[in-house]
Protein backbone atom coordinates (compact mmCIF):
# COMPACT_ATOMS: atom_id res chain seq x y z
CA UNK A 1 0.00 0.00 0.00
CA UNK A 2 1.27 3.15 -0.65
CA UNK A 3 -0.28 6.62 -0.07
CA UNK A 4 0.63 10.03 -1.53
CA UNK A 5 -0.13 13.27 0.05
CA UNK A 6 -1.56 11.49 2.80
CA UNK A 7 -3.75 14.01 4.91
CA UNK A 8 -6.07 12.19 7.76
CA UNK A 9 -8.00 15.70 8.14
CA UNK A 10 -9.95 15.82 5.34
CA UNK A 11 -13.23 14.73 6.84
CA UNK A 12 -15.61 16.30 4.73
CA UNK A 13 -14.06 15.34 1.78
CA UNK A 14 -15.64 12.49 -0.39
CA UNK A 15 -14.06 9.41 -1.36
CA UNK A 16 -13.95 7.93 -5.02
CA UNK A 17 -12.60 4.26 -4.88
CA UNK A 18 -11.79 3.34 -8.48
CA UNK A 19 -9.85 6.26 -10.82
CA UNK A 20 -10.99 4.46 -14.00
CA UNK A 21 -12.98 5.96 -17.02
CA UNK A 22 -15.75 6.28 -15.12
CA UNK A 23 -14.28 7.21 -11.63
CA UNK A 24 -12.02 9.75 -13.41
CA UNK A 25 -15.24 11.77 -14.86
CA UNK A 26 -16.49 11.73 -11.14
CA UNK A 27 -13.55 13.03 -9.40
CA UNK A 28 -13.39 15.64 -12.30
CA UNK A 29 -16.52 17.17 -11.83
CA UNK A 30 -15.98 16.83 -7.87
CA UNK A 31 -13.23 19.02 -8.69
CA UNK A 32 -14.67 21.21 -10.25
CA UNK A 33 -17.81 21.49 -8.25
CA UNK A 34 -14.89 22.64 -5.48
CA UNK A 35 -15.51 18.87 -3.16
CA UNK A 36 -12.57 17.86 -1.35
CA UNK A 37 -11.99 14.74 -3.11
CA UNK A 38 -10.11 11.81 -1.91
CA UNK A 39 -8.68 9.18 -4.78
CA UNK A 40 -8.25 5.36 -4.53
CA UNK A 41 -7.05 2.98 -6.65
CA UNK A 42 -4.83 0.02 -7.25
CA UNK A 43 -3.11 0.89 -10.19
CA UNK A 44 -0.60 4.11 -9.39
CA UNK A 45 -0.93 4.69 -13.62
CA UNK A 46 -4.58 5.52 -13.09
CA UNK A 47 -3.79 8.36 -10.58
CA UNK A 48 -0.98 9.76 -11.62
CA UNK A 49 -3.84 12.38 -13.10
CA UNK A 50 -4.79 13.55 -10.05
CA UNK A 51 -1.43 13.83 -7.99
CA UNK A 52 -1.32 17.62 -8.52
CA UNK A 53 -5.22 18.38 -8.28
CA UNK A 54 -6.53 16.91 -4.77
CA UNK A 55 -5.09 16.49 -1.57
CA UNK A 56 -4.83 12.71 -1.17
CA UNK A 57 -4.71 9.64 -3.29
CA UNK A 58 -4.27 6.16 -2.11
CA UNK A 59 -2.64 3.18 -3.61
CA UNK A 60 -4.06 0.33 -2.55
CA UNK A 61 -6.61 -2.57 -2.96
CA UNK A 62 -10.37 -1.31 -1.93
CA UNK A 63 -11.45 -4.90 -1.46
CA UNK A 64 -9.30 -5.27 1.32
CA UNK A 65 -10.90 -4.52 4.72
CA UNK A 66 -7.61 -4.14 6.48
CA UNK A 67 -6.87 -1.85 3.78
CA UNK A 68 -9.64 0.59 4.38
CA UNK A 69 -9.50 0.50 8.11
CA UNK A 70 -5.92 1.75 7.72
CA UNK A 71 -6.66 4.66 6.15
CA UNK A 72 -9.82 5.17 8.43
CA UNK A 73 -12.19 4.91 5.58
CA UNK A 74 -15.04 5.78 8.10
CA UNK A 75 -14.02 9.67 8.26
CA UNK A 76 -15.25 9.95 4.88
CA UNK A 77 -19.52 10.93 4.92
CA UNK A 78 -20.07 9.16 1.23
CA UNK A 79 -17.60 7.53 -0.55
CA UNK A 80 -18.28 6.14 -4.52
CA UNK A 81 -17.38 2.72 -5.54
CA UNK A 82 -16.74 3.36 -8.87
CA UNK A 83 -14.86 0.42 -9.91
CA UNK A 84 -16.78 -2.04 -12.47
CA UNK A 85 -15.08 -5.84 -11.63
CA UNK A 86 -15.77 -8.15 -9.06
CA UNK A 87 -14.40 -6.46 -6.52
CA UNK A 88 -16.77 -3.87 -6.52
CA UNK A 89 -19.24 -6.36 -4.33
CA UNK A 90 -16.36 -7.24 -2.03
CA UNK A 91 -15.76 -3.19 -1.73
CA UNK A 92 -19.49 -2.34 -1.04
CA UNK A 93 -19.14 -5.08 1.48
CA UNK A 94 -16.29 -3.79 3.24
CA UNK A 95 -17.68 -0.33 3.50
CA UNK A 96 -21.03 -1.66 4.97
CA UNK A 97 -18.95 -3.98 7.57
CA UNK A 98 -17.21 -0.78 8.40
CA UNK A 99 -20.30 1.42 8.81
CA UNK A 100 -19.55 4.13 5.82
CA UNK A 101 -22.56 6.39 5.71
CA UNK A 102 -23.56 7.18 2.66
CA UNK A 103 -22.53 4.52 -0.17
CA UNK A 104 -22.69 5.23 -4.41
CA UNK A 105 -21.93 2.41 -6.19
CA UNK A 106 -22.11 1.62 -9.78
CA UNK A 107 -23.66 -1.24 -11.42
CA UNK A 108 -22.42 -2.63 -14.61
CA UNK A 109 -25.89 -4.75 -15.27
CA UNK A 110 -29.68 -4.63 -13.89
CA UNK A 111 -28.71 -8.06 -12.01
CA UNK A 112 -25.92 -6.56 -10.29
CA UNK A 113 -27.90 -3.57 -9.41
CA UNK A 114 -30.67 -5.29 -7.79
CA UNK A 115 -27.31 -7.44 -5.35
CA UNK A 116 -26.04 -4.00 -4.65
CA UNK A 117 -29.41 -2.82 -3.61
CA UNK A 118 -30.16 -5.89 -1.46
CA UNK A 119 -26.45 -5.45 0.60
CA UNK A 120 -27.31 -2.17 1.59
CA UNK A 121 -25.87 0.83 -0.70
CA UNK A 122 -27.58 3.71 -0.54
CA UNK A 123 -27.32 5.00 -4.28
CA UNK A 124 -26.53 2.56 -7.23
CA UNK A 125 -25.45 4.25 -10.58
CA UNK A 126 -25.04 3.05 -14.06
CA UNK A 127 -22.73 4.79 -16.41
CA UNK A 128 -24.85 3.44 -19.31
CA UNK A 129 -27.44 5.79 -17.99
CA UNK A 130 -25.90 8.70 -16.04
CA UNK A 131 -22.43 10.06 -16.31
CA UNK A 132 -19.61 10.83 -14.28
CA UNK A 133 -21.08 14.48 -13.78
CA UNK A 134 -24.35 13.39 -12.65
CA UNK A 135 -22.97 10.92 -10.01
CA UNK A 136 -20.46 13.77 -8.58
CA UNK A 137 -23.56 15.57 -8.27
CA UNK A 138 -25.68 13.11 -6.33
CA UNK A 139 -22.61 12.58 -4.12
CA UNK A 140 -21.34 16.58 -3.27
CA UNK A 141 -25.16 17.18 -2.00
CA UNK A 142 -27.24 14.93 -0.01
CA UNK A 143 -29.80 16.77 -1.42
CA UNK A 144 -29.23 15.48 -5.31
CA UNK A 145 -29.24 12.50 -3.74
CA UNK A 146 -33.25 12.42 -2.64
CA UNK A 147 -33.95 14.03 -5.61
CA UNK A 148 -31.90 12.39 -8.24
CA UNK A 149 -34.35 10.77 -10.20
CA UNK A 150 -36.10 13.83 -10.74
CA UNK A 151 -32.58 15.15 -12.06
CA UNK A 152 -31.53 15.17 -15.46
CA UNK A 153 -28.86 16.45 -17.41
CA UNK A 154 -29.55 18.94 -20.70
CA UNK A 155 -26.03 20.57 -22.47
CA UNK A 156 -22.97 21.89 -21.72
CA UNK A 157 -23.10 21.07 -17.94
CA UNK A 158 -27.16 22.65 -17.61
CA UNK A 159 -29.32 20.63 -15.60
CA UNK A 160 -32.97 20.88 -14.47
CA UNK A 161 -33.58 19.68 -11.49
CA UNK A 162 -36.94 19.51 -8.97
CA UNK A 163 -36.39 20.85 -5.04
CA UNK A 164 -39.15 20.88 -2.60
CA UNK A 165 -39.29 24.05 -0.79
CA UNK A 166 -38.51 23.81 3.17
CA UNK A 167 -36.38 26.96 3.90
CA UNK A 168 -39.16 28.85 6.40
CA UNK A 169 -37.46 32.11 5.00
CA UNK A 170 -38.59 31.58 1.34
CA UNK A 171 -42.36 30.70 2.11
CA UNK A 172 -44.83 33.05 1.20
CA UNK A 173 -42.43 35.69 -1.24
CA UNK A 174 -42.91 36.50 -4.73
CA UNK A 175 -40.33 34.74 -7.04
CA UNK A 176 -39.05 38.30 -7.86
CA UNK A 177 -37.64 39.22 -4.63
CA UNK A 178 -35.75 35.84 -4.49
CA UNK A 179 -33.08 36.94 -7.14
CA UNK A 180 -32.76 33.59 -8.30
CA UNK A 181 -30.79 34.61 -11.75
CA UNK A 182 -28.20 36.39 -9.32
CA UNK A 183 -27.30 32.45 -7.90
CA UNK A 184 -27.05 31.15 -11.02
CA UNK A 185 -30.52 29.58 -11.83
CA UNK A 186 -33.94 29.76 -13.64
CA UNK A 187 -37.00 28.99 -11.91
CA UNK A 188 -39.19 27.41 -14.54
CA UNK A 189 -42.04 25.92 -13.28
CA UNK A 190 -43.83 25.02 -9.53
CA UNK A 191 -45.66 22.61 -8.53
CA UNK A 192 -48.58 22.57 -5.97
CA UNK A 193 -50.85 20.54 -4.66
CA UNK A 194 -50.65 17.64 -7.78
CA UNK A 195 -50.80 21.32 -10.34
CA UNK A 196 -48.22 22.59 -12.70
CA UNK A 197 -47.70 26.84 -12.68
CA UNK A 198 -46.18 28.67 -15.16
CA UNK A 199 -44.51 31.32 -13.03
CA UNK A 200 -44.26 35.01 -13.48
CA UNK A 201 -42.18 37.07 -11.55
CA UNK A 202 -45.29 38.13 -8.92
CA UNK A 203 -45.42 34.33 -8.28
CA UNK A 204 -45.65 33.43 -4.61
CA UNK A 205 -43.85 30.49 -3.14
CA UNK A 206 -44.98 28.54 -0.40
CA UNK A 207 -44.13 25.49 1.54
CA UNK A 208 -43.88 22.32 0.03
CA UNK A 209 -43.90 23.56 -3.23
CA UNK A 210 -42.04 21.48 -5.95
CA UNK A 211 -39.79 24.10 -7.63
CA UNK A 212 -38.17 22.92 -11.12
CA UNK A 213 -34.59 25.08 -11.72
CA UNK A 214 -32.24 25.38 -14.58
CA UNK A 215 -28.54 26.04 -13.96
CA UNK A 216 -25.21 24.93 -14.49
CA UNK A 217 -24.02 22.05 -11.93
CA UNK A 218 -22.58 23.91 -9.50
CA UNK A 219 -25.72 26.76 -8.80
CA UNK A 220 -28.02 24.02 -8.99
CA UNK A 221 -26.11 22.49 -6.43
CA UNK A 222 -25.85 25.68 -3.68
CA UNK A 223 -29.54 26.46 -4.76
CA UNK A 224 -30.75 22.83 -3.68
CA UNK A 225 -28.89 23.34 -0.42
CA UNK A 226 -30.74 27.01 0.26
CA UNK A 227 -34.27 25.58 -0.76
CA UNK A 228 -33.98 22.85 1.90
CA UNK A 229 -32.12 23.81 4.85
CA UNK A 230 -34.68 24.09 7.56
CA UNK A 231 -34.35 26.65 9.58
Amino acid sequence: MKLIKKNNSQSNAICVIGAGRFGSAVITQLIEIGKEVVAVDKSADNLKQFKDEIDEVVILDAADIKALKAINIQRFETVVVAVANIDNIEIVSALLELKVANIIARASTKRHARVLRQMGANIIVNPEQESGTRTAVIAANENFALYSEFLHELVDDFVIGFSDVKNSTIFDKPIKDLNFPAMGVTVVLVRRNGQTYQITGDFVLKENDQVSIVGKIPSVNSVFQWLNSVN
